[in-house]
C-alpha cells in the first residue's frame, strides 16, 4: 500500500517537498529572475555606482538627490502609500478642488501641502499652493500688512519649491512674477513696495552676501528670472513657451524704471533705471529663439533680414530686368472680369461671392521671385533660382522675427527704452508727476500748468518717434494723464483747449470708462 506522502491528492505524483512539478518550476524561474533583477536595481552607493537603473537614473539626473533636495518626510509618506500614491494625489487634488471651490482656505492649504509631500517634483503643485496664498487667501484680510504677509507666504512657498527642483526654471520664474507683479501692480503697490525694501527676514534669506544694494521688488523679480534663464541655458528643460519666458528680464527692468517715476525719481536715478532696461532688452534681441518652425532667431535681425532680402532683389532685377513686373503684368491680365472688379472693391463693402474673388485674385497676382527665376533664361537660370531660394529665405526669416516681435510688442518697448533716457521724455514724466501731486492737493492752477508743460515734452517725444506716436499702448498712457487735466478744467470751469497739442494721440486713444 502507497503511503500518503507517495501520491498526490489527484493521484499524480509528488515532487520534492510535496511541491508539483509545475510549481517547482516557477519558484525555480523566480529565484534566477531575481539574480538580473539585483542587478538592475541595485542602489549607488560610496564604493559603486550601482546597478544599470541607478546609473541611468545619475545619467539623466533623475534620482530625487538630482531634482533637489531630499525631504525624509515626504519620502516616507510615498513608500506608506504601498504604490497607490497617484490614487492618493488624485484624491487630494479632488479634495483641493473642493476646498478652493467654497474658499476653505484653510483646509485647501493643508490639502496642497500634503499633496507637496507626495509630488514634492511636480511642478502644478507648488505653483497652485503659491497661487493660492498670495492671491486668493491675501485679499481675504483688511490690512494691507496682513495681505502682505500673506503675499510673502506664497513666494516663501516658492522658495521651498525651487530647493525641491533645481532644475526647474518656470518655479523660478514664478518667484519672479509674484516679486514683480503682486507686489509692484497690486492696488496696494505703493505700501508692498516699502514693506518689500524694509523686510529683512526676506532679504536676509534670498541675498545674505548684498549682492543687491537696492532692495526694489523688480530689481529682485529681474534677479529669480536671470536665474531661470541660467538654468535653462545650463540644459534644464523649458517647460513654457520660450520668448515670454526671456522676455521677463527685460520686462522687470522697464517696470523697474516706472516704478522709480512712480514713486518720484527723476533725472539721473531715472536715466539710470532706462538704461538698465535698455540693457535687458539689448540682451533679450542677442537671445537664440526657439519658434515653432524649428529654426532659432534672434528678434534684433529682423531690420537686417530685410535689408538682405532688398539687396537680393536688386540683384534679380540686374540678371533678369524687367522679369518680375512682367510676370505680374501677364497674371493681372489673366484676371477674370469678377475677380477686376473684386480688387476694387472696399473690403468693407465686398459680398461673400465678391470677397472670394479677390482673394483668388490677390493670390494669383503675388508674384514671387522663386516664380520668376523658373522662366529665366538656361544660361542664367541656376543663378538665379540660388539667388530666388535666398531672397525667400530672408523674407520668410524677416517676416518669422516681425510675428515673434509682435507677440511681446517689441517694437515699442525698444522704442520706449529709446526714448525715455532723452530730456523731453523725463520733463513729461516729472511734470505729470508733479501736475498728479498738484491736482490732489487741490493747487489747480499749478496743476493745470504742470499738466501742460507735460503735454508739450510729450509732443517732443512722439514727433522724434514714429512707433511710440502710432501704437495704442502710448494713446492709452496719455489719454488717462488727459482725462485727468479734463477734470481739472471742469473744477476750474475753463473748456477744454480747442487746438490742443496732443490730439491726434487722444484721437487714436481708446473710450475710457
Amino acid at each position: 500500500m502507497s503511503s500518503p506522502q507517495s501520491v498526490s491528492r489527484s493521484g499524480g505524483e509528488s515532487s520534492w517537498l510535496g511541491l508539483r512539478p509545475a510549481t517547482l518550476l516557477m519558484l525555480v524561474a523566480i529565484a534566477v529572475l531575481l539574480v538580473p533583477l539585483s542587478a538592475l536595481s541595485q542602489p549607488a552607493d560610496s564604493a559603486s555606482g550601482g546597478g544599470l537603473l541607478a546609473r541611468l537614473r545619475a545619467t539623466f539626473g533623475l534620482s530625487q538627490a538630482n531634482l533637489g533636495e531630499v525631504d525624509p518626510t515626504s519620502e516616507t509618506m510615498r513608500f506608506a502609500t504601498l504604490g497607490l500614491k497617484n490614487i492618493a494625489v488624485t484624491l487630494l487634488w479632488d479634495r483641493a478642488n473642493h476646498y478652493k471651490k467654497v474658499e476653505d482656505w484653510a483646509n485647501l492649504s493643508a490639502t496642497l501641502e500634503q499633496m507637496t509631500k507626495l509630488q514634492p517634483n511636480f511642478y502644478s503643485v507648488w505653483d497652485f499652493q503659491a497661487h493660492n496664498l498670495s492671491y486668493n487667501i491675501s485679499v481675504e484680510f483688511d490690512d494691507y500688512r496682513d495681505r502682505y504677509a500673506w503675499v510673502m507666504k506664497g513666494i516663501e512657498f516658492l522658495r521651498q519649491g525651487i530647493a525641491y527642483n533645481t532644475r526647474e526654471p518656470r518655479l523660478l520664474g514664478r518667484m519672479g512674477w509674484f516679486i514683480g507683479q503682486k507686489i509692484g501692480k497690486s492696488d496696494e503697490k505703493l505700501q508692498f513696495r516699502k514693506l518689500f525694501k524694509a523686510d529683512d527676514d526676506f532679504h536676509d534669506r534670498d541675498d545674505p552676501d548684498r549682492t543687491l544694494p537696492e532692495r526694489d521688488n523688480w530689481l529682485v523679480a529681474r534677479e529669480k528670472f536671470r536665474a531661470g534663464q541660467a538654468l535653462a541655458d545650463r540644459g534644464a528643460p523649458l517647460k513654457t513657451t520660450p520668448l515670454i519666458f526671456h522676455s521677463e528680464p527685460m520686462m522687470s527692468a522697464i517696470n523697474y524704471a516706472r516704478g522709480l517715476e512712480d514713486d518720484g525719481e527723476f533725472g539721473p536715478t531715472a536715466k539710470d533705471g532706462w538704461k538698465l532696461a535698455n540693457e535687458e532688452l539689448a540682451r533679450f534681441a542677442e537671445r537664440d529663439i526657439p519658434t515653432s518652425w524649428g529654426v532659432p532667431i534672434q528678434l534684433r535681425l529682423r531690420e537686417s533680414e530685410e535689408k538682405r532680402a532688398a539687396l537680393l532683389a536688386e540683384e534679380l532685377e540686374k540678371l533678369l530686368p524687367g522679369q518680375f513686373q512682367a510676370l505680374v503684368e501677364s497674371r493681372r491680365e489673366a484676371l477674370t472680369a469678377d475677380q477686376r472688379r473684386a480688387v476694387e472693391i472696399s473690403p468693407m463693402d465686398r459680398t461673400d461671392a465678391e470677397q472670394q474673388a479677390a482673394s483668388a485674385a490677390e493670390s494669383q497676382l503675388a508674384v514671387t521671385w522663386k516664380a520668376v527665376a523658373r522662366q529665366a533664361p538656361a544660361d542664367v537660370r541656376a543663378r538665379a533660382e540660388e539667388l530666388a531660394r535666398e531672397h525667400t529665405e530672408a523674407q520668410e526669416r524677416a517676416t518669422m522675427i516681425d510675428r515673434y516681435r509682435d507677440i511681446v510688442n517689441f517694437d515699442f518697448w525698444k522704442a520706449s527704452c529709446e526714448a525715455e533716457v532723452t530730456e523731453p521724455a523725463l520733463r513729461a514724466r516729472e511734470r505729470t508727476w508733479v501736475a498728479d501731486k498738484e491736482f490732489g492737493a487741490a493747487r489747480l492752477q499749478a496743476a493745470k500748468a504742470a499738466y501742460e508743460e507735460s503735454f508739450a515734452a510729450w509732443r517732443e517725444v512722439l514727433d522724434a518717434s514714429k512707433v511710440l506716436r502710432e501704437d495704442p499702448l502710448t494713446a492709452d498712457d496719455i489719454a488717462e494723464v488727459v482725462d485727468r487735466y479734463r477734470k481739472l478744467l471742469e473744477q476750474l470751469d475753463e473748456p477744454f483747449p480747442k487746438s490742443f497739442v496732443l490730439q491726434d494721440v487722444v484721437d487714436r486713444a481708446a473710450p475710457q470708462p
